[in-house]
């Protein structure tokens, strides 16, 4: 088939959650089907990686972003009923090289990965569309609003009511709508018209894969890792280091605190200044502090779909401690495996104990990494997607893809996963 692929920030480096999930669609489309990709670029940086890009797309179209000038079109949209978020994901540049390509090429297939790209399509006639929400975006900024002050919980609230009227909209347009966790499904039935499917990520357990020999350990370390100018990672690494590092350093003096990842806004780069934290800014490769960590936390008071620092983590053969908030689109098999608590005094209960006790650390990343290695499977995610791209009246589950999965069901079983 020939198909368009609409996404709103470059799939490469596939380094961050958004990313890792369109790249992998990408390559799991392309070895089947001819893929045009159309994309945005809000770093003048990944522009050099489109030649990448092209090793497995028919044709990549990706213009810049500028986040200041989208911030600042955007801005007039407050005296109107709709979402900052559409006009901030606006190129005219984009739209008129989609344009362009809907009249030249026939399309079997759209697929649109996140909504606000959906302003890209309209008047597509009768070609099938697949919409990815991914997550449930209207759902996460009403989460903002409950977590900060006025007047950005005001503008974050009108947000979520703007762009869920809109998602509606978009999804009626749709064939279908994809999300990642079943949670994710129950909000957009709420909203959509279409029928909702859920495709997990998946994690490469390769790459992601132990040491054949850790690292000999000194002082204890507790790791975070994700990109520091997103919210919810600042958010919750403010108060992981003022509010339960200090407890847990009362039961384990020794211990330290990385915050590990690019683009720390100046409130996280302060955080460096407390006793026992280190902020470590981009790295190249996060496994080098994976395998010199103890216990990686995951401490969320806002999130939604699936926390990859997380599948990354036990896949790696680390334990995990995060709040309820961040482990509630895991699969039951992995939720099971990561210790949770939502106060700081649990929290910071959860972690010492670990701390203190390797071989029972040990034993939980171990199980962990099995069960997310039959959990979550980029080989039986990309076998839904592609089922679902060929028939999107499909159920995904049904046919090829739930034989699959059937054997990873029996995989799980014999490792006692």
């Amino acid at each position: 088939m020939k198909i368009l692929y609409l996404c709103h920030r470059i799939p490469y480096p596939p380094n961050k959650g958004d990313k890792i999930r369109a790249f992998y669609q990408l390559r799991a489309m392309a070895m089947r089907h001819e893929v045009d990709l159309f994309t945005l670029a809000d770093d003048r940086a990944d522009l050099d990686h489109q030649a990448e890009l092209e090793r497995i797309c028919r044709r990549v179209v990706v213009r810049p972003l500028n986040p200041l000038v989208a911030r600042i079109r955007a801005l007039p949209t407050l005296l109107t009923r709709s979402p900052l978020t559409v006009p901030y994901f606006y190129s005219a540049e984009l739209e008129r090289a989609v344009q362009a390509a809907l009249q030249q090429r026939r399309y079997d297939r759209i697929f649109v990965y996140c909504s606000a790209m959906g302003q890209y399509i309209k008047g597509v006639g009768q070609i099938p569309t697949i919409m990815d929400f991914v997550d449930v975006d209207s759902d996460k900024w009403s989460q903002y609003s409950t977590s900060s002050r006025f007047p950005f919980s005001a503008i974050y609230r009108r947000e979520a009511s703007a762009l869920r009227r809109y998602e509606g909209k978009v999804a009626q347009r749709s064939a279908c709508v994809v999300v990642t966790t079943e949670r994710e499904a129950r909000l957009a039935r709420q909203i959509a018209g279409c029928p909702v499917h859920v495709i997990p990520n998946g994690v490469d357990t390769t790459y992601f894969a132990p040491p054949k020999v850790w690292p000999a350990s000194g002082a204890p370390v507790i790791t975070f890792v994700g990109d520091m100018g997103y919210f919810p990672n600042q958010e919750a690494v403010e108060s992981f280091a003022n509010r339960v590092l200090p407890l847990v350093r009362e039961a384990v003096p020794e211990a330290r605190f990385w915050i590990v990842g690019r683009n720390p806004s100046r409130k996280v780069q302060k955080l460096g200044k407390l006793p026992g934290v280190s902020v470590t800014g981009f790295v190249p490769d996060i496994r080098t502090y994976l395998a010199q960590s103890q216990v990686i936390v995951a401490p969320f008071s806002i999130a939604a779909g699936i926390q990859n620092k997380i599948l990354e983590a036990l896949s790696f053969g680390l334990p995990v401690v995060a709040t309820s908030r961040a482990a509630q689109g895991l699969a039951p098999e992995v939720a099971q495996v990561v210790e949770t608590a939502d106060d700081p005094d649990s929290l910071a209960d959860k972690v010492a104990a670990l701390l203190r006790d390797p071989d029972r650390a040990r034993g939980l990343g171990s199980k962990g990494r099995r069960c997310v290695d039959s959990a979550y499977n980029w080989e039986r995610s990309s076998a839904y997607l592609l089922q679902l791209l060929e028939d999107p009246s499909s159920t995904p589950g049904t046919g090829a893809g739930a034989a699959y999965s059937r054997s990873l069901q029996r995989y799980c079983w014999k490792t006692n996963c």
